[in-house]
């Protein structure tokens, strides 16, 4: 709550302050340009950390400035074009506003990073704000139904190498296109504190400029009131690195903790982040009582590599997190997630799976299957708003998605997914992704076209699904989606 109160305070100070514009980081408005930075880094124009995002413009802008674009390939040259352009908005200062309308047939099922809505019907007012070591983005949500909130707003302050940032942001963390295992935006961002470098280029200093290029984050975030532990905490740290041309690792790790019922003290803050053991709400155990590692604790790692094949970018990837922790520091109950990439022209195409079907019977007192994105004590889980914000598809799920992302001449672009689902196949305990039946099948196309029409920037989009359930009658859906976007 009082997260909730300061950043509401401190973004009505800035959203009635004279400030002129320049965002800290890059596609907060438009999530393509994330995309664009991974091609010129997969082309080798870049030497950055990109695989956490949002990513800082600081570091990239110089990188940009030393690119020439002579015999640069039609796609990285349309990256470095939208990229430089929207450098350049960012160097006129200007107090940049934008007024967004979105309207679908029904909610998005499966969201990748600049993937479909987020609600039926939303109107967003957006502006950003600079001064001095200061910048913000308020941002004011009107939903469909008389909701409102403040998602995507923050207030941040740099100084020399670091940042300091309050609001929520949404993110994702590792290298897949689709979806994410530890962090995405699949739900709506979480409220945090967070630290951060400022840069994510290598550093000047002689003791770690063998990492090459690296990025670090940590925050301290709280999630909502309407769950089964109200109010809890969660730590969310994440380091990224490129030691060497073209390989990128990055380790991710989260904790949940405190909430009504729970200790949420410094003692309990350190016996999490120590992985002291105990029972439930912090008491001490019985004798013969199983005692866990404090908190709901996820963590793991990802990489990515880059080679060039017949003059153009291949790419493997792969992530592994697992949900709990055995003897300390063991992390046990992986899920994984891996695929590659590569360019055909101006498209990039990707085939990715995961598997987040955890078998959980190390221990005779644990239920096999059932349990990632699951804890015992915060039952709501690893979500919020009653999405995951972990991967799309859930938990309990094995998916195969094929991708194309084709670049236009004039920055237009389109998406095309394939995606192939089976959600809970035990037909146990259903995750939140279900709405009609304890498991079900599902093959799905989907994708968007967009536009830029004068200050206007117009996405259309939708998919088709056929599901197979295995109680209910099987049925083909759709969903078609509108969005509009217009900067003043």
């Amino acid at each position: 709550m009082l997260l909730k109160r300061t950043a509401a305070a401190l973004l009505l100070v800035l959203g009635t302050s004279q400030l002129a514009n320049a965002s800290p980081y890059v596609g907060t408005q438009d999530k393509q340009l994330h995309y664009d930075l991974q091609t010129l880094v997969e082309f080798g124009y870049l030497d950055l950390a990109v695989s956490t995002y949002p990513v800082p413009w600081k570091g990239v802008a110089s990188g940009l400035d030393a690119i020439s674009t002579d015999g640069m390939p039609f796609r990285a040259r349309q990256a470095y074009l939208r990229l430089n352009h929207y450098l350049s908005l960012n160097k006129q200062q200007r107090n940049r506003r934008f007024l967004t309308l979105q309207a679908a047939s029904d909610e998005v099922r499966f969201r990748s990073l600049d993937d479909g809505t987020e609600d039926t019907g939303k109107v967003s007012i957006s502006s950003e704000f600079y001064l001095g070591r200061w910048s913000a983005q308020v941002t004011a949500n009107y939903v469909a139904g008389g909701k409102k909130n403040f998602d995507n707003s923050f207030i941040a302050y740099q100084y020399g190498g670091w940042n300091l940032r309050l609001g929520s942001l949404d993110q994702w963390w590792g290298p897949a296109q689709s979806s994410s295992l530890v962090m995405s935006n699949n739900s709506r961002p979480i409220k945090a504190l967070a630290l951060s470098r400022s840069v994510n280029t290598a550093s000047d200093s002689p003791w770690l400029g063998w990492m090459g290029p690296w990025y670090f984050i940590t925050q301290v975030g709280q999630l909502e009131k309407a769950r089964a532990v109200p109010e809890a905490r969660i730590l969310m740290s994440r380091f990224n690195s490129r030691p060497f041309k073209g390989f990128e690792f990055g380790f991710s790790w989260t904790a949940m903790w405190a909430g009504d019922g729970q200790p949420g003290d410094v003692d309990a803050f350190l016996d999490l982040i120590t992985f002291e053991e105990g029972c439930s709400g912090g008491r001490v155990c019985a004798e013969g009582e199983y005692a866990s590692t404090r908190g709901n604790h996820m963590a793991g790692f990802d990489f990515s590599y880059t080679m060039q094949v017949f003059d153009r970018p291949f790419s493997v990837y792969a992530q592994r997190v697992g949900e709990d922790l055995k003897d300390g520091y063991n992390i046990v109950d992986n899920a994984n997630l891996i695929g590659f990439s590569t360019y055909i022209d101006n498209t990039k195409i990707f085939v990715e799976t995961s598997d987040t079907r955890v078998d959980c019977g190390g221990a005779e007192f644990l239920t096999r299957g059932d349990c990632f994105y699951e804890d015992g004590e915060y039952q709501t889980g690893y979500r919020i708003y009653e999405r995951s914000f972990g991967s799309t598809f859930d938990s309990d799920a094995k998916q195969l998605t094929i991708g194309a992302n084709i670049r236009f001449e004039n920055g237009e672009y389109a998406e095309v997914y394939l995606r192939s689902a089976q959600l809970n196949a035990d037909g146990s305990r259903p995750s939140p992704v279900l709405n009609r039946d304890v498991s079900e099948d599902v093959l799905e196309l989907s994708g968007f076209y967009q536009k830029p029409m004068g200050a206007w920037l117009v996405k259309a989009g939708g998919s088709i699904a056929s599901r197979q359930y295995q109680t209910a009658e099987n049925e083909v859906d759709a969903v078609v989606y509108l969005k509009a976007q217009y900067a003043f």
